[in-house]
């Protein structure tokens, strides 16, 4: 009894001093936890990546975080989520990264780096919404992450003064940590492959075309979404022209970028969140105000974005992508036009042409006097009666997802010359976000961020184990995603003897995989007339348009 006494002390022993480590920055301490199939894996959250954004610090590139003495208990997400609405315990001290690695004899395991979405302005990376327990069965370093959002994260003037896009430049110091910090958690810096979603999926794009990500990563997933959606990036003057707007709501003055700048350090954390909330022009849309920009590469400071991606994508910054969209995108954003029986916000019918360019983002690229042709063409393509009524929810599903996520999926694989793979995630989860997003009871579809509940646990949402049919599909998408970040072919079912999933290349005809059940496919392209209508739509794309006058800046249906 006493032998097995002291081999239990022993034991305990061994694993406190493997939830230590140490790094550049000073010594964490993690906690082992499961894995969903009882794998012991090792959690470290709270890890601080950046000296707090407050201050003189906010609007300010993040710099590097200072080093600790003692312990860091690496087991704590208080505090730690990045101001933003509906969140009443968020705060601007709060970029902090998770790591999260399984207890193997290994070095060197593959590293994967989440960006999570929320419409750059919500949203956070702790393991409550986005668990590591089914990657965690995988010989894998996961890496979550928070970055600022919102005005706080990308705001601009479009100078020098307040350049923007300290969200995108928050995730790059990240991705440095994890070079520098990685292989201290048994990662190897050189097989780091960065996946996002929606928002997240836009971001990771964009690290594909900023100087200052290159060589910081090596593959890339994008889910629902890319840089080249038109929600994905201000066209030139639009960001100014919303600086001004917040500026001249919050009361600055904004003679000068320096002005806005000044003032806007003042105003408390929640003073900027009610700013932005009163940039809405219907609902909640549009449901981005505040997004990556293009910098001044010349200004003398490292700027994230030198480029618009519509126009000018590198070659040399091509990786192997995985690029998808799932079968009912729109579900989310219908949600709250529908109930259980009829259709809700009839403003949307009354005012189609107007509200559809908003909710689609093509407004901010489009003359005034083309907006109703353009509105006119959707609503023939999509509404063969001519209108919207209480039967027709499915119709504006199809809508809402092919304008804003499949035209631009599409369009950014046919921009990489790396190797593609598309998927199309077809299977519909017992729970579903639509659920979250509005009172309509009816079948919406797939939804945007279904597949999520197949990738991660999330807590905060269910605390259901996946029922047998799900449990089967989330292995089998955890397995795909994992072969591709590990191997450089991937297979259709993640397994090493499994049939190849072929590479893309655009033609009417192309390949994707279908995943509707466990056992997923091959199919030609069902988007290619999609892709055909809404890429002959008039817009204008004028990337170099002047700054609206100072007297329309106080109209809210302009921004």
């Amino acid at each position: 009894m006493r032998c097995i006494y002291i081999l239990w002390l022993l034991f305990l022993k061994l694993v406190c001093c493997e939830l230590e480590v140490r790094i550049a920055d000073g010594i964490l301490k993690g906690q082992a936890l499961q894995s969903r199939d009882g794998r012991i894996y090792y959690s470290y959250t709270g890890i601080p990546y950046a000296k707090p954004p407050i201050g003189e610090l906010r609007f300010k590139a993040p710099e590097p975080v200072e080093p600790w003495k003692g312990i860091l208990d690496g087991y704590s997400e208080s505090n730690k989520i990045c101001v933003q609405n509906n969140f009443t315990d968020c705060h601007e001290d709060c970029l902090y990264l998770n790591v999260f690695t399984p207890k193997v004899n290994k070095t060197f395991l593959p590293v994967m780096f989440w960006i999570h979405g929320g419409r750059f302005s919500r949203g956070h990376g702790g393991p409550n919404a986005h668990g590591p327990e089914y990657f965690m069965d995988k010989d894998v370093v996961l890496v979550s992450i928070n970055y600022r959002l919102g005005i706080l994260g990308f705001l601009s003037t479009e100078d020098d003064e307040i350049p923007g896009n300290y969200g995108m430049k928050d995730q790059v110091m990240a991705l440095r940590w994890v070079q520098k910090n990685i292989v201290h958690f048994n990662g190897d810096p050189n097989q780091v492959t960065i996946f996002g979603e929606s928002s997240g999926a836009a971001c990771t794009g964009f690290h594909m075309l900023s100087p200052m990500s290159k060589g910081l990563f090596h593959k890339v997933i994008l889910q629902s979404g890319t840089p080249v959606c038109k929600w994905a990036i201000s066209p030139i003057g639009l960001s100014r022209k919303r600086a001004h707007a917040v500026a001249t709501i919050a009361g600055c003055n904004f003679d000068t970028s320096e002005d806005i700048l000044k003032c806007l350090r003042k105003l408390s954390s929640k003073s900027i969140i009610d700013l932005q909330n009163r940039l809405y022009v219907w609902l909640s849309h549009p449901c981005i105000h505040f997004n990556p920009v293009v910098e001044n590469c010349n200004s003398g400071q490292e700027s994230f974005l030198c480029h618009h991606p519509i126009y000018d994508f590198k070659q040399e910054s091509f990786v192997p992508a995985i690029i998808g969209l799932n079968s009912a995108e729109g579900g989310m954003f219908v949600s709250s036009l529908y109930n259980s029986t009829s259709l809700i916000n009839t403003d949307f019918q009354t005012y189609f042409n107007r509200l559809l360019s908003i909710m689609l983002f093509y407004n901010q690229y489009t003359k005034l006097e083309e907006l109703d042709k353009i509105g006119d063409r959707v609503l023939k393509e999509y509404f063969p009666s001519g209108r919207l009524d209480d039967n027709t929810h499915l119709n504006a599903v199809n809508m809402i997802g092919d304008g804003c996520f499949t035209h631009c999926v599409v369009d950014m694989a046919k921009r990489l010359s790396s190797p593609v793979y598309i998927y199309y995630y077809d299977y519909q989860n017992e729970f579903s976000y639509n659920k979250l997003f509005g009172s309509c009871q009816r079948s919406l579809g797939v939804t945007h961020a279904d597949e999520l509940t197949s990738l991660f646990k999330n807590s905060r949402l269910s605390s259901k184990d996946l029922n047998v049919d799900d449990l089967k599909v989330s292995r089998l998408l955890v397995n795909v995603w994992y072969r591709f970040v590990t191997f450089e072919t991937p297979t259709i079912d993640g397994t090493d003897a499994g049939p190849a999933w072929p590479k893309f290349t655009f033609n009417e005809h192309f390949e994707i995989l279908h995943i509707d059940s466990a056992q997923p496919k091959i199919i030609q392209n069902p988007f290619y007339e999609k892709y055909k209508f809404w890429n002959q739509l008039p817009y204008s794309f004028n990337l170099n348009q002047t700054i609206p006058p100072k007297k329309s800046l106080n109209s809210k249906t302009e921004l």
